[in-house]
């Protein structure tokens, strides 16, 4: 998670103020993430379709001479 930290004068003294992620970041993160991990798996599941061999299920099984 991360913070920010933005500058503000408090009693002439500089002072660092914390801003926590609001809920819109960590819902843009969110549908960031889902976005990136269904891209993923699609890529993942196209690349073994692709590898495959149609041809193989289409010849005959090879059966040695068994003397």
């Amino acid at each position: 998670m991360s913070m920010t930290a933005t500058p503000s004068r408090v009693e002439g003294e500089s002072v660092a103020v914390v801003q926590m992620p609001t809920l819109g970041w960590a819902l843009r993160r969110m549908l960031l993430a889902i976005f990136i991990l269904a891209v993923s798996i699609t890529g993942a599941a196209c690349l073994f379709y692709a590898a495959i061999d149609a041809d193989e299920a289409l010849r005959p099984a090879v059966r040695s001479a068994a003397p």
